[in-house]
């Protein structure tokens, strides 16, 4: 499930920080029997001990165990459709979320449908800052929507996804499945290699009679610091060996379950295909290996684990108010999951005998960030604001901009559709926007002073096109 989002993207969810449940937890290797799936009813397995679970016997969805993400993603950072043109909104209605009873048995489902105005709704549960894992065995039994346009998925993201960029926090799909290859399943991990480049690892598993939507199945992660197998009712399906370059994959994540409608791994719905569709999530069930201590996990590298190219550092200058020295030594970053923009100079410009163009492909999410050598206390200027110059075609409708400082759990963002910038002639706008709006930023270890992510156009998709920069600074 590709997200999906970069750190300087960190969204200003909802959080909710209670009952926060860490494990740590590893396994040794695994027989074949240890891999068969537990019967129905059981949740023993030999040397192993259950840490968590949700039946989906309650009454209700176990809010202390679970958060609804909803929208389209524009209230996380995210462009329109979640990072992958996806066409849900996702709610808190119990039509797209509830507990249902399947043949006698208790069961999570979870449903998309057409909203009567064209759209689509759907549900989007997580663990996140609630149940999370590190190591062991995942289990889980599912029975699977299917036609065209569907995208259900039980997959896991980094628990630091707060401090650090998609997918520099790691993504371990246990199951994804395209809605119009009904008998196939994918079993994928999403990654920042050693050339902080995104790297993913997918492999396929086709049943060799039926349909996942015949029948519920069990989809299994066995998940070691040296490598993570997947199995499909105890046959492996992927077996990734976790390799110096994928430290995500040695600390902790949190479960997600949804059904996105269209996106870019499925496509779009079209005249065959049949809503409303339902995944049935029978239980979810973690365990540890008995008698076992893991290692401690990597202290996190944000540089070493972000995507992204350094620019040229003194490129930074052409973009910065002329005679201001307040950042002192700047270089900048540009990176993103195929949408991040090339950055050179251009003699359009505002301030000085130059400006910086940002060209945006359009392809998929990205920015560009202004970094300092050094964090800056900025105390002083609490009271001030962020002052900048655009110059952008008519077909830009939105960016996100992003200030962050040293050790902060999420960038503090605004969206410039939220402000009116003056008029200054030739195509150029001057923005200024008051720092008390960048919430939660600690002015005092600023590291971050200007960023620019995932320019949209006035479709609400990503924008493809240059935006020149240029004057940038903060006033007290």
């Amino acid at each position: 499930t590709i997200m999906k989002s970069n750190k300087l993207f960190t969204k200003n969810k909802a959080r909710i920080f209670s009952s926060i449940v860490i494990f740590s937890i590893l396994i040794f290797g695994c027989t074949k029997d240890q891999n068969d799936p537990t019967p129905v009813g059981s949740t023993d397995i030999e040397g192993y001990s259950l840490i968590w679970q949700d039946e989906f016997d309650q009454n209700a969805i176990n809010l202390a165990d679970w958060n609804y993400e909803t929208g389209d993603g524009t209230d996380y950072g995210l462009p329109k459709g979640w990072g992958n043109s996806e066409l849900q909104i996702y709610t808190t209605d119990p039509s797209n979320a509830y507990l249902s009873d399947d043949n006698g048995n208790s069961v999570l489902v979870i449903t998309a449908k057409e909203d009567g105005q064209g759209g689509y709704t759907s549900a989007k549960l997580t663990t996140q800052n609630k149940v999370s894992a590190r190591f062991g065995k995942v289990t889980a039994r599912i029975k699977l929507p299917e036609t065209q346009g569907i995208w259900p998925a039980f997959w896991m993201l980094g628990t630091n996804f707060d401090v650090m960029d998609w997918p520099g926090c790691g993504e371990i799909d246990i199951l994804e499945l395209v809605g119009n290859l009904p008998e196939k399943t994918l079993h994928t991990v999403h990654f920042t290699n050693g050339e902080n480049s995104w790297e993913y690892n997918s492999k396929d598993y086709t049943l060799s009679a039926g349909k996942f939507s015949d029948d519920y199945h069990i989809f299994t992660l066995d998940w070691t610091p040296e490598e993570m197998i997947f199995f499909v009712d105890g046959q492996e399906a992927q077996r990734v060996a976790i390799e110096a370059d994928m430290k995500e994959f040695l600390r902790s994540f949190y479960f997600i379950l949804n059904i996105a409608v269209g996106g870019t791994l499925p496509g779009n719905p079209d005249a065959s295909t049949l809503l409303p569709q339902s995944m049935f999530v029978d239980y979810i069930r973690y365990y540890e290996k008995n008698g076992f201590t893991p290692p401690a996990a990597p202290a996190l590298d944000v540089a070493e684990e972000t995507l992204g190219v350094l620019v040229d550092d003194e490129l930074s200058a052409h973009a910065i108010l002329d005679n201001y020295t307040d950042f002192g030594p700047v270089k900048i970053n540009s990176y993103g999951a195929g949408g991040e923009p090339d950055v050179i100079d251009t003699t359009d410009a505002l301030n000085g005998d130059k400006s910086l163009a940002f060209q945006y492909p359009g392809t998929n999410w990205g920015g560009a960030f202004f970094e300092m050598d050094n964090e800056i206390d900025f105390s002083g200027k609490q009271n001030g604001s962020l002052i900048f110059s655009i110059k952008k075609p008519t077909d830009f409708f939105d960016a996100e901009v992003k200030l962050e400082s040293t050790g902060q759990s999420s960038a503090a963002a605004v969206f410039l559709k939220n402000y009116s910038a003056e008029d200054i002639g030739n195509g150029w706008s001057t923005y200024s926007i008051p720092m008390t709006d960048f919430a939660g930023l600690d002015l005092n270890k600023m590291r971050i002073p200007f960023s620019l992510w995932n320019p949209t156009n006035n479709s609400g998709d990503y924008f493809s096109g240059t935006v020149l920069i240029d004057g940038i600074h903060i006033i007290e």
